[in-house]
């Protein structure tokens, strides 16, 4: 018996474990975009742990990288490898908030598109 409860003590452990360790850190999923003045439509398309940075002027695309991020209380972290100047910027920290329309990134509210 007292063996019994030991193993079902061990795996209600194991289990609060593997909830608490899923729930760290917020994951975002699909598109979001905005248009920044002097630089173009800006999106931002997330699904898992990776992000894709889309960057496009009067319809051409500048530059398309993937990288990945981590949300972490309000800040959200990106690490694209790149070495196109319009993408370096985004690397770093920024502060971070979800918005009633989608989510602000530093000043900047991106939308989330509609599917």
């Amino acid at each position: 018996m007292k063996k019994t409860v030991r193993i079902l003590s061990m795996v209600l452990v194991a289990a609060i474990l593997c909830v608490a360790f899923a729930s760290c850190g917020k994951k975002l999923s699909g598109e979001y975009s905005t248009n920044v003045l002097l630089v173009g439509d800006v999106s931002f398309d997330f699904s898992g742990s990776k992000v894709t940075i889309t960057i496009k002027a009067i319809g051409a695309v500048l530059a398309s990288v993937e990288g990945k991020y981590k949300i972490k209380d309000d800040q959200i972290t990106f690490e694209f490898e790149s070495d196109k100047e319009e993408v370096k910027k985004y690397n770093g920290t920024f502060d971070f908030a979800e918005t009633e329309k989608g989510i602000k990134i530093g000043i900047v509210e991106y939308k989330k598109a509609e599917k």
